[in-house]
């Protein structure tokens, strides 16, 4: 079996082909939306309403596949989660590449949806779960960055096709979609399950086999560094179950946890990706060089391409800054980064009447410009930051509740996109600049920095007993810090004597095998 550094790199590319399907929609329907065939076949297409309702209705049927996700990701476990959005997907995806009426296109699209709601909400959490602490931040960031090299194949795809004469213009790009959703499930018959969600359901003999495959080679399960991860997610989870909660005390963030208060920071950062702006460019972007700065068709899905590469360079930049810059660094320069773009997009359409070719030409450089800097901040920060920032046993429905924003407010950009880019002009662009700009103080008072701890750090952080506040204090440098506290050191060291103390372990018998048994002080 695999263990140690082999096992993390099918792990890591098991999740990345769940995170690659996301990117690869958004590539290609980028191109397909301008295609000759496409339209011909689907003429429906040419409203500017119908074609929203099109782009969009692939994020409402994510949106449903994440409350899946939230109600039985919990009982199914992380792996199973991931096979049946990955089969449910492959449905969508044979429905949409056959389709011959537009009511299946767009059922396709909706079942398609579905499933991928599924795997973008469990994957990252499945990736948080299963790696080291201090690997954690460049290897989710690995898993992101297929969404966008998926996104940078599908955009190239789609040109490629352009000169094909047939149905297979489009056909084909749909078809490929099986590709990621397949190397999904076959990986899945490799990979161990979680460990910190077997431990949730007390299966503890398969989780310290997990854990001894994940933390290692040739390692055992009595070795250290096995016991001491072991230990460490037992007193977390045996702090998380020492009360009873009800639904009045996490709606009031009266609970040990904090779990509401987790839960919307996580699906805070989704909402401050969608609305500022990503999604308003990556499927309408062909359309918006063709309708806003007058670019050939040609030309238009060249620039597409070569802007899906740019933007793909500059996601993987984040591996190396993602740990030593930390996640609120990312976050606010981001923001100020795409705000500024969006300004200088707004005045480049506004005067781009008065110099066609000059203030084009900056139109195109400014939004080359907010890919790049999207790329290594906010195309990464908030997949990896609701996987970190949810206790153990609100992780799958805190991710699947932040994913949901990300997938209902991807809805609402998309859906008004099209009409904005043709009636509102350079306007619908400073809405955008506004809103950036608006989230730098949110981010900077009301999150604290994930980096460089390890899940069970962050639950101590926001620990009913922890002095941190909801508001980040401008001299609360624990918060900011982007290395390890002493503080989450010092408490680790308190959960695994808690664990030595109190928890039930496993000791190994004379035949061996592994049973449960009470530990007890000496």
């Amino acid at each position: 079996m695999l263990d140690g550094y082999a096992l993390e790199v099918v792990l890591t590319a098991t999740n990345s082909a769940a995170q690659a399907w996301y990117g690869y929609d958004q590539g290609i329907i980028a191109g397909l939306l301008v295609s000759d065939h496409f339209l011909g076949t689907f003429p429906q297409l040419h409203k500017p309403n119908i074609e929203g309702i099109f782009t969009s209705i692939f994020s409402l049927g994510n949106l449903v596949g994440c409350l899946l996700a939230a109600l039985f990701g919990d009982r199914l476990g992380r792996r199973r989660t991931l096979w049946v959005g990955a089969s449910i997907s492959i449905v969508g995806a044979i429905l949409q590449f056959s389709s011959t009426t537009f009511a299946q296109l767009m059922v396709g699209r909706v079942i398609n949806g579905f499933g991928n709601g599924m795997t973008s909400s469990t994957c990252g959490v499945f990736q948080a779960e299963s790696v080291r602490g201090s690997r954690r931040g460049k290897l989710s960031v690995i898993v992101v960055l297929h969404n966008v090299v998926f996104y940078m194949l599908g955009s190239w795809l789609t040109l490629g096709t352009y000169f094909i004469n047939s149905d297979a213009q489009w056909r084909v790009p749909f078809a490929l979609q099986l590709v990621p959703a397949m190397v999904l499930c076959s990986l899945l018959f490799i990979v161990p399950e979680s460990p910190r969600w077997l431990l949730m359901k007390d299966r503890h003999e398969d989780a310290l086999e997990a854990l001894r495959r994940y933390l290692g080679s040739n390692l055992l399960i009595d070795d250290e560094v096995v016991q001491h991860e072991y230990k460490s997610i037992c007193g977390s989870l045996q702090l998380e179950r020492s009360e009873k909660l009800n639904f009045k005390d996490v709606l009031f963030c009266r609970d040990r946890s904090s779990a509401l208060k987790r839960m919307l920071l996580g699906m805070g950062t989704q909402f401050m990706q969608q609305m500022g702006g990503i999604n308003a460019l990556n499927y309408y972007f062909s359309i918006i060089l063709e309708t806003n700065l007058g670019f050939s068709n040609l030309l238009a899905r060249v620039l597409t391409g070569a802007n899906a590469t740019s933007y793909c360079i500059s996601t993987a930049l984040a591996f190396w800054i993602i740990e030593s810059r930390g996640r609120r660094f990312l976050m606010m320069t981001g923001l100020g980064l795409q705000g500024f773009a969006y300004i200088m997009v707004a005045i480049s359409v506004g005067l781009l009447a008065t110099a066609p070719q000059q203030w084009g030409a900056v139109a195109i450089t400014f939004l080359f410009f907010y890919y790049a800097a999207f790329g290594c901040t906010w195309g990464m920060v908030p997949w990896i930051y609701q996987a970190e920032i949810n206790s153990l046993g609100m992780r799958a429905r805190g991710a699947a509740a932040a994913t949901s924003m990300n997938w209902l407010f991807g809805f609402v950009c998309t859906q008004f996109t099209s009409v904005g880019i043709r009636r509102l002009g350079y306007k619908f662009y400073i809405i955008f600049a506004v809103l950036n700009l608006v989230f730098l103080p949110v981010v900077y008072f009301l999150y604290p920095e994930t980096a460089n701890r390890t899940l069970e750090d962050l639950s101590d952080y926001f620990d009913r007993d922890s002095p941190h506040s909801t508001i980040i204090g401008v001299h609360n440098k624990i918060a900011k810090q982007h290395h390890r506290p002493q503080e989450a050191i010092d408490a680790e060291e308190r959960r695994i004597n808690m664990a030595d103390e109190t928890q039930i372990v496993l000791a190994k018998k004379d035949d061996a095998t592994w049973v449960e048994t009470a530990a007890h002080e000496t």
